[in-house]
């Protein structure tokens, strides 16, 4: 089938969906409101039940479900700096420590802080030297109160991009798209973007969630600026969801940004990564799609890039290393000896999270 594709998975969480750490009852209903999500795009029989759901998951848990029950080779974990819903930012840096630690071959690490923060640049520094960050996870809005406050990557965020470039860090992932909670999507644009990558050409920026939403001005951002880059987080439900919304916003990106500047990506645990790396390397444009649109053939090698080749290029893997690294380690050697468990079987309900 794909035997010799490397999957790499752009986006890898360990979320903490218990009640208990929501800051209100606004994140309370972020979290019912994730589930319906995860619920409705998750492949018949994947779907989190709500005991599954509505826990804290652990590093084990996120390593097992990517590395052991699914194909993923590798991937980048996203810390998350949603501190205005969550007391731990909700995928907590610390969790993504361990992931990384425990996987230094498979995976990356994207490290977060809180932008309203008065030493939040020196967090930013503290996690480049001691955590050894590959990147900062960012986002455009912070709501308490009732008040929504717009957090921009050329205004309120401008002093951690900079930070960021002074540091040497060369990746920033920026949450678009997608809003989270009562907040209007015109602050999940991605006007902020263009000027800021331009200004510092080093940086490479992730749109995440790319969606028919500001669809017209990613793939042209796409076009213009190299640094620039969709990650299709949140992107991948829709090949459940709406399939013919999928291949539509693949097809655009496809046409202006090309094969290179896509990253695959499941936000696992949102889904199980397995029945989406299959309906991606079973995907076809329809016949009508390529003859209105002028869409491409996707061709293995197009899969084989989006799946897991850009997203070793961006971040610096030698595919070739690898490749070798990955065929002869632990999780090799136990999917070798006891075969792939079946899709969120390892995760152990009883587990009291030790994580941070």
């Amino acid at each position: 089938m794909y035997n010799d594709v490397l999957i790499g998975d752009g986006v890898m969480h360990a979320y903490n969906n218990e009640f208990a750490n929501a800051r209100s009852e606004t994140g309370e209903q972020v979290l019912e409101d994730i589930h319906g999500l995860s619920t409705g795009a998750s492949a018949p029989g994947t779907e989190h039940s709500e005991e599954q759901w509505f826990r804290d998951f652990t590093a084990n848990d996120i390593e097992e479900a990517s590395f052991l029950e699914s194909d993923v080779d590798f991937g980048v974990y996203h810390s998350t700096p949603i501190f205005d819903y969550f007391k731990d930012g909700y995928s907590a840096l610390g969790k993504g420590v361990k992931v990384r630690d425990n996987n230094p071959e498979r995976v990356k690490l994207l490290g977060c802080v809180d932008p309203l923060s008065s030493d939040a640049t020196d967090e930013m520094e503290r996690q480049v030297e001691e955590l050894d960050v590959d990147g900062f996870k960012m986002y455009p809005t912070f709501y308490r109160g009732g008040k929504v406050k717009p957090l921009r990557l050329d205004d309120d965020l401008l002093p951690l991009v900079e930070k960021a470039h002074e540091l040497g860090i060369e990746h920033i992932g920026t949450h678009k798209v997608f809003p989270l909670g009562p907040v209007g999507q015109h602050h999940v644009d991605v006007g902020d973007v263009a000027d800021i990558a331009a200004q510092y050409p080093d940086i490479k920026f992730e749109l995440l969630h790319t969606d028919l939403a500001f669809l017209d001005e990613i793939k042209l951002m796409l076009s213009t600026h190299d640094n620039v880059y969709a990650n299709l987080e949140f992107t991948t439900a829709f090949l459940y969801l709406q399939p013919k919304r999928f291949r539509e916003i693949l097809g655009e990106l496809l046409m202006w940004g090309g094969p290179e500047k896509i990253i695959w990506a499941t936000g696992v645990p949102l889904v199980h990564p397995q029945s989406y790396i299959e309906a991606m390397w079973d995907l076809e444009f329809t016949q009508e799609e390529r003859e209105e649109y002028n869409y491409p053939e996707l061709t293995d090698d197009i899969k084989k890039k989006i799946l897991g080749e850009n997203l070793a290029e961006l971040y610096g893997w030698d595919t070739d290393e690898l490749r070798s690294k990955v065929q002869s380690d632990k999780w090799a050697e136990q999917r070798a000896e006891e075969g792939r468990p079946k899709p969120w079987s390892t995760i152990e309900m009883d587990a009291v999270s030790a994580d941070d």
